[in-house]
């Protein structure tokens, strides 16, 4: 990953990435980070073919998995 990015994120600076990175920061293929970007769960544009995102969006997308997979997880233990 880009050292400028790598600097970004552990500062929480917002700063414009491609999809390459995005896939780098969520820990996926660059082939899943397309898909969550045409499918709407990320956050992201078009910059004529490419795709471009935030390292803010990437972390916004990150805090709201840990949330619905602590919401699931307080759901099913008052099912059991």
């Amino acid at each position: 990953m880009n050292e400028e990015v790598v600097q970004a994120v552990a500062e929480g600076q917002p700063r414009l990435i491609t999809l390459a990175e995005a896939a780098e920061i969520l820990c996926v293929s660059y082939q899943t980070a397309a898909r969550l970007a045409r499918d709407g769960e990320l956050k992201a544009f078009k910059v004529r073919r490419a795709w471009r995102t935030s390292t803010a969006i990437c972390e916004e997308y990150i805090r709201e998995r840990f949330r619905i997979q602590e919401l699931e997880c307080q759901r099913k233990k008052t099912e059991a």
